[in-house]
C-alpha cells in the first residue's frame, strides 16, 4: 500500500536537549497509525514537524510523496492539524475561526462559512457559532478545533492528545467522527490513552524519549510479550513490603510491586503464580485479577526496565 506519510531520520533538539533522535518511519494511505508516550516524549514536537509548524535538525518528511520543507503550501493544503493545547483566537467568534482556517487552505469564504456550519452541526457546537472562544467550555473548545482541522477536507489529518481532558460526551463526538473518516483518510494521532490506541489504531508506535521502541499491529505487538500475565491480588489492608524480599527467591516473578493494597507482577508461568499466592496468603488477601498483557503492559515494560 502506498505510504501517506514517510520521516526519515527525523532528529531535533532544544536546548541541547535531544527531543527526537533519528527517527524513521512510514504511515500507509488510509489508515490510522497512533503513537502513545508520556508527556516529554516527543510526541507534540513530532507532529508540528509534519504539520509545518517547527523545523526539524536533521532528516526528511513527507506528505504523499512531497517533502514538506521544499513543498510546505501543497503539504499542508492537504493536512489538517490539531494541537495538543486550544490555540483559537480569542478576539475573533468561533465562526470567524473556522472561516479564515479554511480560506488559509485555499478555500473560498463562502465554502468556509458552509464547512464551518456542516462541522458545528456535526460536533454539536451550532449554537456557539457568534461566540468568542473563551465564553466557550474547554469540551466545546476542544470540539471547534477539530473541526478546524478538518475544514478544508485534508487527506492526512494529525491529531495531538484530542481527547485529553475532555468529558464523555465530547469524547463520543470526535471519535464517532474519526470513525466514520476511517478508510478513507490518513490519520495520525497521539495518545496517553491506551485503550484508544488499541480501539482505534491500524498501526501503534511507542515513543519514549525521543525514540521508538516499538512500531506494529497491536496483535504483533501483544504476540512480543509470549504469553506473559499481569497478575493483581488486592489485599484487606496494605500489605508489608516483607513480601517484595520474599519474592526475590523467584525470578521467574516479574516486576512485583506493592501499589495501596496491591501487589502487581507479571509471569509467563502459571506455577509461579501459586508460588507468590502462597506468600500472599499469609495476610489476609480480598480479590485475585490475572489477564494476558495488553498495550498498556507492554508500555511500561518498555519504558520502565522492561518486562523480560
Amino acid at each position: 500500500m502506498e505510504a501517506s506519510i514517510t520521516l526519515k531520520s527525523i532528529a531535533k533538539k532544544y536546548r541541547n536537549k535531544v527531543i527526537l533522535a533519528d527517527l524513521s518511519f512510514g504511515v500507509e494511505r488510509g489508515t490510522t497509525f497512533v503513537i502513545v508516550g508520556e508527556n516529554g516524549a516527543g510526541k507534540s514536537t513530532l507532529l508540528k514537524i509534519l504539520a509545518g509548524r517547527l523545523t526539524r535538525d536533521a532528516g526528511k518528511a513527507y506528505i504523499h510523496g512531497k517533502e514538506i520543507t521544499s513543498r510546505p503550501f501543497e503539504t499542508r493544503s492537504i493536512t489538517g492539524y490539531m494541537s495538543q493545547k486550544s490555540d483559537l483566537d480569542d478576539e475573533m467568534t468561533v465562526l470567524e475561526n473556522l472561516i479564515l482556517a479554511g480560506q488559509l487552505h485555499g478555500m473560498s469564504g463562502k465554502d468556509a462559512r458552509e464547512q464551518a456550519r456542516h462541522w458545528s452541526e456535526v460536533l454539536s457546537f451550532s449554537q456557539h457559532l457568534n461566540d468568542c472562544p473563551p465564553v466557550l467550555s474547554f469540551g466545546h473548545q476542544r470540539r471547534v478545533c477539530f473541526a478546524r482541522a478538518l475544514i478544508h477536507d485534508p487527506e492526512v489529518i494529525l491529531l495531538d492528545e484530542p481527547t485529553t481532558g475532555l468529558d464523555l460526551q465530547s469524547r463520543a463526538k470526535i471519535w464517532h467522527t474519526l470513525d466514520q473518516l476511517q478508510g478513507k483518510k490518513t490519520i495520525l494521532f497521539t495518545t496517553q490513552n491506551f485503550s484508544e490506541a488499541e480501539r482505534y489504531s491500524v498501526r501503534i508506535a511507542i515513543l519514549h524519549d525521543g525514540n521508538f521502541k516499538m512500531i506494529g499491529k497491536l496483535d504483533d505487538l501483544i504476540e512480543t510479550t509470549k504469553g506473559l500475565t499481569h497478575y493483581i491480588i488486592t489485599f484487606v489492608k496494605i500489605p508489608s513490603s516483607e513480601i517484595l524480599t520474599e519474592l526475590e527467591q523467584y525470578p521467574k516473578v516479574v516486576r512485583p510491586v506493592i501499589s495501596g493494597n496491591n501487589l502487581e507482577f507479571y509471569s509467563r508461568e502459571r506455577r509461579q503464580f501459586f508460588n507468590v499466592l502462597r506468600i500472599a496468603l499469609k495476610q489476609e488477601v480480598d480479590n485475585i485479577d490475572t489477564s494476558l498483557c495488553r498495550l498498556q503492559d507492554l508500555y511500561k515494560g518498555l519504558t520502565g526496565g522492561g518486562l523480560d
